[in-house]
């Protein structure tokens, strides 16, 4: 700009300086030339001072601009530490996950294996129950059977009365079996086995008794004391074995045969001397052991 304002100085300066030869149509025509110069130059000023004014503008934008991407530029390096943040707490949780997955998967195993022991302590509790009133039934099966020969016992001591206090007969229970125990001395002679007739008449009201419980199984035993056979009695009797079966045989066929005592719910043992109720120490104690005991058993149900 400087230099062409030094142009248009020299211009007219040479206009005003040169020679009075100069025409005034020269002179006209310069002035003319001059002021398309001027208008030239003030249109040339113009426009500078529009460029002047779009520079400034430009840099107003462009410090703009580097405001706005100095923010994007702190906004991105912010979103990339906090999509940092996001892939650490991700692959946080991912771990989490896979450990909570596999505490899952060990939780439903247990949980498996528990409904596994839960069912097989349902069943064994089942069992157990089943078990526990099985027993229940049979208990008071035994119940029934105990009072029943408890009942029993008092209806032959009160139906035998008279043979008890005189000491011939004897009504006792042993555990679930009712026992009338008869002295060998009343039923037999020594070292027979043929019934005496003062025993029959007892074995007859036996028998009669025995009518009245249809729904018994009675076993006839005999018993001795522990005194060997003599060998008097040896040609008949090898031991005290046969001589106790022989007895509790007479006495079941008696009750059969004479007494009509049903043979199906009666049966015979010899127990020789194996089944003492005394200790054999004295002849009072033997005489105790030598014996014929009808047993009576419970019903069954």
């Amino acid at each position: 700009m400087s230099t062409l304002s030094n142009f248009w100085a020299i211009a007219l300066a040479s206009i005003f300086f040169l020679p009075g030869c100069v025409s005034q149509e020269m002179h006209d025509r310069k002035v003319t030339e001059a002021s398309g110069l001027r208008n030239e130059l003030d249109t040339a000023k113009n426009k500078i001072r529009v460029l002047k004014m779009h520079i400034e503008d430009l840099q107003k934008k462009t410090a703009k601009e580097h405001i706005k991407t100095g923010e994007i530029t702190e906004s991105l390096s912010m979103a990339r530490r906090y999509g940092q943040k996001l892939e650490t707490n991700l692959a946080d949780f991912r771990a989490r996950f896979s450990s909570q997955d596999q505490e899952a998967k060990s939780a439903k195993e247990r949980a498996t294996d528990l409904v596994r022991s839960l069912e097989a302590s349902q069943k064994k509790s089942r069992r157990l129950e089943e078990s526990i009133l099985g027993l229940r039934r049979t208990l008071a099966r035994f119940q029934d059977r105990l009072r029943l020969q408890i009942q029993l016992k008092k209806d032959l001591a009160a139906q035998l009365g008279n043979e008890t206090k005189e000491g011939t007969i004897s009504v006792s229970r042993k555990r679930e079996h009712v026992i009338i125990g008869l002295k060998s001395s009343i039923l037999f002679s020594s070292g027979s086995a043929a019934i005496r007739n003062s025993g029959k008449k007892h074995l007859q009201k036996i028998s009669r008794i025995l009518s009245r419980y249809v729904n018994r199984e009675i076993q006839v035993q005999g018993h001795t004391d522990n005194i060997p056979i003599s060998d008097r009695l040896a040609d008949r009797w090898e031991s005290n074995w046969e001589l106790s079966a022989a007895r509790a045989t007479r006495v079941l066929r008696f009750l059969v045969e004479v007494g009509n005592t049903d043979p199906k719910r009666i049966s015979a043992a010899g127990l020789g001397e194996f089944r003492p109720i005394a200790d054999n120490s004295s002849k009072t104690e033997r005489k105790k052991n030598r014996r014929i005991d009808i047993v009576f058993f419970p019903p069954s149900f």
